[in-house]
């Protein structure tokens, strides 16, 4: 059987725990190389080590979303080891305060912007080149359906979150021309590390997340990996510029 990605190479951002070692996994298991970019070096190596028991090719570079000269290492690192980059996925983000407007501080305003907005953009900004100099690809940039409404005590997620979807539709009508397609996706309360900071690891509350959906479960890691793959691949060779939303039927 034909796999997905065979020799494409893939970089995910904020992959060393949680929905990006997931979708590095999935990925490798697809016959990608896949460079792990982010600050946790023990939980880099540990995926690295998964993926080379899968037989497959890894490799971890520590990055900083925050600082755009270790962005374009990661990159760099991709391409001198792998020889190109085809796929990336920008995946770091932050928890968030649970404050409202007027309660949160601006240090945490602009913690939460650098991070998951400019974070993206960044990433964006350094990996284009190398992807155009590949042949083309894609990527696929993590907004959460926070991106697409708005939720209480949570106005500084929201609004780098509908930042990273407008920087999704803009730039996948810039570059889709060149041979880069540029997705989102935007899953509601995803049963990951980020949702347990979120709550406090209080499982009475995700399970009030989860019992408020349609679908009556909260969305899976695999869930998400199964959609970046997909927005990634061949398949989805018409779709650009979107916000695919897994929510399960409802909100949040």
């Amino acid at each position: 059987m034909v796999k997905r990605f065979q020799d494409k190479t893939v970089l995910i951002l904020g992959a060393t725990s949680g929905i990006g070692r997931t979708t590095a996994l999935l990925f490798a298991g697809e016959g990608a190389n896949v460079v792990i970019g982010g600050r946790n070096a023990d939980g880099g190596n540990e995926v690295v080590r998964s993926i080379e028991a899968m037989d497959g090719n890894g490799l971890y570079v520590r990055t900083d979303v925050t600082d755009l000269g270790a962005m374009q290492n990661a990159v760099d690192r991709t391409v001198g080891t792998f020889g190109g980059l085809n796929v990336a996925f920008n995946n770091a983000g932050l928890a968030g305060t649970g404050n409202k407007t007027a309660d949160e501080s601006e240090a945490d305003w602009l913690d939460m912007v650098n991070t998951k907005l400019n974070g993206v953009w960044r990433g964006m900004k350094c990996q284009i080149p190398a992807i155009l100099e590949s042949g083309g690809g894609s990527i696929v940039n993590m907004a959460g359906n926070w991106g697409l409404i708005g939720f209480p005590t949570y106005a500084a997620y929201c609004a780098a979150a509908h930042g990273v979807m407008g920087l999704t539709r803009a730039s996948a009508m810039e570059y889709v021309g060149a041979g880069i397609r540029i997705n989102a996706v935007c899953p509601g309360a995803v049963d990951a590390p980020i949702l347990d900071r979120m709550t406090g690891d209080n499982e009475e509350i995700k399970n009030s997340f989860a019992q408020s959906l349609p679908v009556g479960r909260l969305c899976s890691q695999g869930d998400i990996a199964d959609a970046v793959l997909w927005l990634a691949s061949d398949a989805a060779s018409y779709v650009n510029g979107v916000g695919l939303v897994l929510d399960g039927g409802g909100s949040p």
